[in-house]
């Protein structure tokens, strides 16, 4: 169960990242869209973080391996 939680956390990471392009297109002041930004930030931050506790140490790093490495070109072209 705690690893479904922490998968849920990190996808809503990414959600919050994708919705702050979002706010200055919205009719709100200047303050509170940046207080909007900053929450979406630190909310962000905090649920990428508590989703990777939550999920283990294992599934993370196969996320990592799978999504964020680059993979690397067998032929080596000078």
């Amino acid at each position: 169960m705690k690893k479904k939680i922490g998968i849920v956390f990190i996808v809503l990471s990414f959600v919050l990242w994708i919705l702050i392009p979002v706010i200055p297109f919205l009719s709100l002041s200047g303050a509170v869209k940046t207080a909007i930004v900053s929450g979406l930030f630190i909310g962000g931050e905090v649920f990428f973080w508590l989703g990777a506790l939550l999920a283990g140490k294992d599934i993370v790093k196969t996320f990592i391996q799978k999504y964020w490495r680059k993979k690397e070109k067998d032929d080596d072209a000078s």
